[in-house]
């Protein structure tokens, strides 16, 4: 009884660590974006602390969505070559890694205009998106990453 309670206390404990983990990215995003989306050329952010959290959340929805949509199309041509499209699916991962954020920010554009802007694709969301991939990288603990 008592292997099962301690079972129990740590999924509860995992929880609430998955929670907190979310929240401070949410949180790093919307400094982000309030803060750093001013230097970088075709990306503007119009709001205050409540926009940038409500975008913040967006963007993380759609970068979210991207990543299961991603480990879907992977699953599924290792699955269908028998693990020898995992040369292909490898440079895919790579590939997707680098632009998911950013079409994860052009989507927060398109959900909330009122707050977020893009003129264009190339210096604006593509900057934009690798600086916030590259935030949400180093937010990641040591054992996830790779």
């Amino acid at each position: 009884m008592s292997v099962y309670i301690r079972f129990i206390d740590a999924l509860r404990l995992e929880r609430s660590f998955v929670l907190i983990r979310f929240l401070t990215r949410v949180a790093l995003v919307a400094i982000a974006l309030a803060y750093v989306s001013p230097y970088v050329a075709g990306l503007k952010f119009h709001g205050d602390l409540w926009g940038a959290l409500a975008t913040s959340l967006v963007f993380n929805a759609a970068f979210w969505g991207l990543e299961c949509l991603l480990a879907v199309i992977v699953f599924g041509v290792n699955i269908g070559t028998l693990g020898l499209g995992a040369i292909l699916t490898s440079m895919l991962k790579f590939v997707a890694a680098l632009l998911s954020p950013s079409l994860a920010l052009v989507g927060a554009a398109k959900m909330m205009p009122g707050f977020l802007q893009i003129s264009d694709y190339f210096p604006g969301a593509l900057v934009g998106g690798l600086m916030l991939g590259g935030l949400l990288w180093t937010s990641v603990p040591d054992k996830n990453k790779g």
